[in-house]
């Protein structure tokens, strides 16, 4: 692709168009193909509604591509998907791995090449060529409304590694890799899908802290950066992230040097459209130094052609604004430059693995398997034996997994909740096995104290997931633990399919065993350890207050 000879010949909607990464509902391809060749749109964002399978997707791609062909240019589209392991897109039949919070907890920047390698190379696959990921937060915060597991940990040197390993596991695997969100949602407690958080850090802390993974996962060669709707005063005292000319021109482009695109977080959340009309804010991100506008997966619950019609309502607008002026040209061909600069290392060799190999499921056990930790042991209470009766504990109500495949496209997308995971390894390593609801505890249907005089060893088991704008419901699972501690005192143990923050309120706990993933593959790892199949190996990348836990 000439780069310079194409822009020269592009009109300016097809301009304008490169500039937008949009979704669409479900198989909606007649509205898909309003705005790939009628509108020039430049890249899709794809999400689990739109790819039920690894097989349906490289059927949607190639289809996405043909639109695109069928342009006056037949400039290819950017495809991209949030498929980072602790929130997954193709979950059914694909490998997202254990998440980036047990990718820290091996401490081994190598696993999170392997991983993201895996993750590419799946993608690829499917006929998607941008990871929307690695997350390169640190989650310095532990009521984190919105990072949590997605991160790698909260020491920077820490996750500056893994960032730059699962950006370079990345591009092995044939994707461009993206590093969000710029310049770091790890300390806030208020998620941007709902409202604008701040960080107030000093310049000085943010960049010895939130900023230095970013720089590492640029120099690894990330092809893309995300921008975060935060506020960062110390920055920039007016404008959130992805509207200030502050950070993403003076800072990023300036003193930084980085010249791929930037992309914004989707503009849908409530971040952006509380505060700002949605045309206005498309223009001074775009203004700011910002290259592509995403509108993504908050377009659920909404009609379909009302969407439609907001989508090419902002191309219009931005358009408009290139016309009287407000949008300076050449602005505007800078970040075209940059996107059709990305578009031309497009590689079309499909990975040799397909979704779901047996290889890479292999991978992701042996990196679920060096994460687990053993955060707290009892005297001989690890490992568990055979011949020993277990019983299991599900501290979560059963109605809250609802939500797991209904977060509006994103989020862990899994359709058998972590304990039923975890319950089916236990099983295959347990010759006797009782599983208890967590109904049964809270209604006094289940006695501890008789299965313990049984014999029984009493495993209970939490779980967390990371949700956008929503949270899991976990109200239930530290009324179980305190009555079974009541009963168990330290012959409890408690498996965490999850981060450890938890322990904070879990102070009498004497024995923990955390896997910092709901995945299944880390599931089945979580079990190898409680039975003594593989020695716990991890180390929380994460500190947990008045727990006693420091990463």
């Amino acid at each position: 692709m000439d780069v310079e000879n194409l822009l020269g010949q592009m009109t300016l909607q097809e301009k304008v168009g490169q500039l937008f990464l949009l979704a669409f509902e479900k198989d909606r391809l007649d509205e898909a193909r309003v705005l790939f060749e009628r509108h020039f749109v430049g890249a899709s964002y794809l999400s689990n509604d739109n790819l039920p399978s690894p097989e349906a997707a490289a059927a949607l791609t190639a289809q996405l591509q043909g639109y695109a062909a069928n342009t006056r240019l037949a400039v290819p589209l950017l495809l991209g998907c949030d498929q980072e392991g602790a929130w997954g897109v193709m979950a059914r039949g694909s490998i997202p791995g254990p998440g980036n919070m047990a990718l820290g907890a091996t401490g081994d920047p190598d696993q999170a090449f392997r991983m993201y390698r895996v993750i590419g190379e799946e993608m690829r696959h499917a006929g998607l060529n941008t990871l929307l990921a690695p997350c390169a937060d640190c989650n310095s915060n532990p009521h984190n409304a919105i990072i949590g597991m997605r991160s790698f940990g909260e020491k920077p040197e820490a996750v500056a590694a893994m960032t730059a390993a699962a950006v370079r596991g990345a591009h092995a695997g044939g994707v461009f890799a993206t590093v969000k969100h710029f310049p770091g949602h790890g300390d806030t407690t208020e998620d941007s899908h709902r409202g604008i958080p701040a960080v107030r850090r000093t310049r000085e802390a943010l960049f010895d802290i939130d900023l230095k993974p970013f720089a590492e996962g640029i120099r690894a060669g990330a092809d893309i950066v995300m921008t975060a709707h935060i506020l960062f005063p110390a920055l920039d005292p007016e404008h959130p992230a992805t509207l200030s000319r502050a950070i993403m021109t003076d800072l990023l482009r300036g003193e930084w040097g980085f010249d791929g695109v930037i992309l914004t977080d989707s503009m849908n959340m409530k971040a952006i459209t509380r505060f700002y009309a949605a045309a206005d804010a498309a223009v001074r991100a775009l203004n700011a130094g910002v290259d592509m506008i995403m509108l993504a997966e908050e377009h659920y619950g909404h009609d379909a052609v009302r969407y439609l019609e907001h989508q090419t309502g902002l191309i219009s607008a931005v358009v408009r604004a290139v016309e009287q002026g407000d949008l300076p040209v050449e602005r505007l061909d800078d970040s075209v430059r940059r996107v059709l600069r990305l578009k031309a290392k497009l590689n079309a060799a499909l990975p040799a693995d397909a979704p779901g190999s047996a290889a890479h499921r292999a991978v992701a056990l042996d990196v679920s398997r060096r994460a687990v930790a053993v955060l707290r042991s009892a005297p001989d209470a690890l490992p568990l034996t055979p011949s020993v009766p277990v019983v299991l504990v599900n501290t979560t109500q059963r109605s809250a997994y609802d939500i797991l495949t209904a977060t509006r496209g994103i989020g862990p997308s899994q359709e058998v909740p972590a304990f039923d995971l975890f319950a089916g390894a236990v099983c295959a390593r347990a010759e006797d096995v009782t599983v208890v609801s967590a109904r049964s505890v809270l209604h006094n249907e289940f006695d501890a104290a008789a299965a313990l005089a049984e014999g029984a060893r009493l495993v209970a088991v939490t779980e967390n997931y990371p949700l956008p704008g929503i949270d899991f419901d976990k109200s239930s699972q530290r009324e179980v633990i305190e009555r079974l501690l009541a009963a168990a005192g330290d012959r409890l143990i408690v498996v965490a399919l999850r981060d450890p923050y938890e322990l904070a309120d879990l102070p009498n706990v004497a024995t923990y065993v955390c896997a910092f993933s709901f995945r299944p593959q880390a599931a089945q790892a979580a079990g190898d350890v409680l039975f003594g199949v593989v020695e716990a190996r991890g180390v929380s990348p994460v500190s947990v207050p008045d727990s006693g836990i420091h990463a």
